[in-house]
Parts: structure tokens; C-alpha cells; sequence
């Protein structure tokens, strides 16, 4: 038996490597996973209203109240899947700041790092975007009507930012952001605008 133990001291050395190299996967993996539930625990799920006929940060005849507006940066988006009624495309986007969070009946944002939602077949943007998202309210749960909803933006000083947290400081009064027009028209929201606009004045 002493013979086989000092014939195999390769054989032991390659052992105890493996042994070491299981143990450190085995870990890497455990802290994958950790980490990977940390961020699900850390995550708002908004769901996705795709049949309303409007979605971007101007819905309505005279403008639908924000739920939760945020600036955020793209994480994650995955592939596309077709179904029976719309074309579902998840995305996660992290939480830089909020501009606005309102208390609804089932869902609120209780500071989480990082949003989810099924509504990215349409959004304009890529992993590692800057993005300002709009969110509603629908039965008592914060919504996202379509990828207008979510919009790139160069940074936190954008001029659809700027003209954002004015509307946002008014009330949501469009009256306040009518110099406003030529930026929105610049990424063909600008009718929208406008439109709420009319509206607001013809109730005035």
C-alpha cells in the first residue's frame, strides 16, 4: 500500500486540484445565484398595458396623470416572443432617479434598483442606455402603455428631461411646457403635446 501512495504523487496533486477547482465553482455559482435573486427581490414588475391606443409621456384628450416617471439606464433586454394577442419583449432597466411616485392601490415603488416589464418590442434603445420612463395607473397598478413610454435620452440634463420635470412641478399643467413644442416635435411627439395643450386651454 506504501508503494501505490509514493508511486501517485501526480495522481494526489491533480486530485486536490480538482477538488479545489470544484469547490471554487460550486461557489461562483452559489454567489451567481445569490446574486441573481437579490436583483428579482430588487426588481418592480410593471406590467403592460399593450391594448391601450396610446402610449409616450402624452395620453389622453387632455394628458393621463403619471403613476411613476424615472431616469434610468438600460440593463438588460431579452429576445422577442409572439403571442396570441401582442409581441411580448422583456427588458430591465436600473433606477437612477425618480421624478415622480404615486401611491396606488396594488402596486408601488418601494425603492427597488431595478424595474421589469414585457412592453420593449417597440422601445428605441439598447443595453447601456440613458432612458426616462412614463408609467400609469391601471386598477390600482402601475402600467407601461409601449415602447414611446420609454425614451433615450443623452443624459440627465436632456432637454425632454428639463422639460419633463417642469410638467411634472406644474401639476402636470401642459400650459406650463408649451415652449416646449419644437423639442417633442423633434422625436414625433410634438402633436401629442400639442394636443393636450388644446385641450387644457379649452378647459381653462
Amino acid at each position: 500500500m506504501m508503494r501505490i501512495v509514493q508511486m501517485n504523487p501526480v495522481l494526489l496533486t491533480c486530485l486536490l486540484c480538482f477538488l479545489g477547482l470544484s469547490c471554487n465553482t460550486k461557489s461562483k455559482n452559489l454567489e451567481k445565484v445569490s446574486s441573481t435573486e437579490a436583483k428579482v427581490n430588487d426588481t418592480l414588475a410593471i406590467g403592460y398595458t399593450y391594448w391601450w391606443p396610446q402610449n409616450g409621456p402624452f395620453i389622453g384628450n387632455c394628458g393621463e396623470k403619471y403613476s411613476l416617471v424615472f431616469l434610468g439606464t438600460i440593463d438588460e433586454i431579452y429576445k422577442k416572443t409572439e403571442l396570441q394577442q401582442y409581441t411580448s419583449q422583456r427588458g430591465i432597466i436600473r433606477i437612477d432617479e425618480v421624478l415622480i411616485s404615486k401611491k396606488l392601490k396594488n402596486s408601488n415603488y418601494q425603492e427597488e434598483t431595478y424595474v421589469s416589464s414585457d412592453c420593449f418590442a417597440d422601445v428605441d434603445a439598447k443595453k447601456g442606455d440613458k432612458v426616462i420612463v412614463f408609467c400609469y395607473e391601471y386598477e390600482g397598478n402601475t402600467s407601461m402603455p409601449g415602447g414611446k413610454s420609454i425614451l433615450k435620452i443623452s443624459d440627465h440634463n436632456d432637454p425632454i428631461v428639463g422639460s419633463i420635470k417642469q410638467y411634472i412641478q406644474s401639476d402636470q399643467n401642459p400650459l406650463s411646457i408649451e415652449d416646449d413644442v419644437h423639442i417633442w416635435e423633434e422625436i414625433q411627439l410634438g402633436s401629442e403635446l400639442e394636443q393636450i395643450i388644446s385641450c387644457k386651454k379649452t378647459i381653462f
